[in-house]
């Protein structure tokens, strides 16, 4: 087993957090996420009056999920004695709160305190509803919101933010001046699941929550970002489902790791497999600890301005016969029309290949590389 971490100075047994949602609906949802092993449990957003749900909430297309749900629909008096039933254990819990002033946001810090949260986590940065959007987008409005709940407990607060939020310094700089520990990155983004054409109609009725495998690579870049501009704590969530994504966010200096729609897709087996997972990779590349190789990643990384530009080739290094394969990733891709058809297979052609990368990066069966 790896090493407790510590987040916000509370020791958590592992790296891996359920995020705010359905899942962490109730006292029952919250302690199936504890069951199955996860080292923190931030509950559905707990607000001071319950949110009716609308029905459809959910919309899938392939990998794309959409949502339209925002916050719980327990009224506050319901979570206290949802939360009564909780046995934590070892497990830690983390409060989601949402309020439309700082005084709401502290009143509801200090319930949730005294219902036994470990934590706290201000939600911000829902992707639908038009409440609250001062507070997304100005800097002086976030200080006193994350203010009011720290000076209302005593334990660490937390903030969620959204893709424009996460990515700029002076929002992060509110926060932190503000006394926040950590922030946790990136909330769903907004978007439509698309139109009907014969009907000419939205297939959502609102906007809704993008979230999923798909946007894993926004919340990568945005994990190393925060890192370069902020000392809290980065919680990574958008788009995690393995060890090997876990471990990515990780490697870019997350301090843990949020799972959302993973649960929504897998079920609540998926926390228990992930760390399992991440158990035995760290032990089989001979690390005893996650800090070892948090962090690892960012060398590699270096403004676009800082790199020395270099003129680099394509090269296949097996027979591909073209004529036994619908794939045509590489032919069709090319622009500089340096990948050409010869006797039936595909050959490249060094002098006007321009190293562009997609044919290498693109080919299913790993036969052309990018050299000098």
């Amino acid at each position: 087993m790896t090493k407790p971490i510590d987040l916000m100075g509370i020791p958590l047994k592992n790296a891996v957090i359920t995020a705010a949602g359905p899942w962490a609906r109730d006292g029952k949802s919250i302690q199936r996420c504890i069951d199955a092993g996860a080292g923190a449990v931030i509950t559905e957003t707990i607000t001071l009056e319950a949110k009716q749900r609308v029905s459809p909430r959910l919309f899938v297309d392939g990998y794309r999920m959409f949502n339209t749900m925002l916050y719980s629909d327990l009224h506050l008096e319901q979570w206290e004695s949802e939360l009564e039933q909780v046995k934590k254990r070892d497990s830690k819990l983390i409060c989601s709160i949402w309020g439309s002033s700082a005084s709401e946001i502290a009143y509801l810090a200090s319930k949730v305190e005294r219902m036994g949260a470990d934590a706290i986590e201000i939600s911000i940065s829902a992707p639908i509803g038009s409440r609250n959007e001062s507070v997304c987008n100005h800097s002086a409005d976030i200080h006193a919101f994350v203010k009011a709940a720290v000076e209302a407990v005593s334990i660490p607060v937390m903030v969620k933010l959204s893709y424009e939020a996460a990515v700029s310094p002076a929002f992060l700089h509110a926060i932190e001046r503000a006394g926040a520990k950590a922030v946790s990155a990136i909330d769903a983004i907004k978007g439509l699941r698309g139109v009907d054409i014969e009907s000419r109609k939205a297939e959502m009725m609102t906007y809704g929550g993008y979230t999923g495998r798909n946007i894993r690579p926004i919340s990568l870049a945005t994990t190393a970002q925060l890192r370069q501009y902020t000392q809290m704590q980065i919680c990574s969530v958008g788009g995690i489902k393995t060890a090997e994504h876990a471990l990515e966010f990780i490697m870019l200096g997350a301090t843990a790791v949020q799972l959302a729609s993973a649960i929504q897709e897998d079920g609540y087996g998926v926390i228990s497999k992930l760390i399992h997972d991440l158990d035995d990779w760290l032990a089989g590349h001979g690390y005893s600890d996650i800090e070892q190789v948090r962090g690892a990643a960012l060398p590699s990384l270096m403004p676009f301005e800082d790199i020395k530009p270099q003129r680099r080739r394509a090269a296949i290094t097996d027979h591909c016969d073209i004529a036994t394969t619908d794939c045509n990733i590489c032919i069709n891709g090319c622009l500089y029309d340096a990948i050409v058809r010869r006797d039936g297979c595909i050959e490249i052609d060094a002098a006007a290949c321009e190293g562009c990368g997609l044919c290498s990066s693109g080919c299913p069966r790993g036969i052309i590389t990018l050299g000098w």
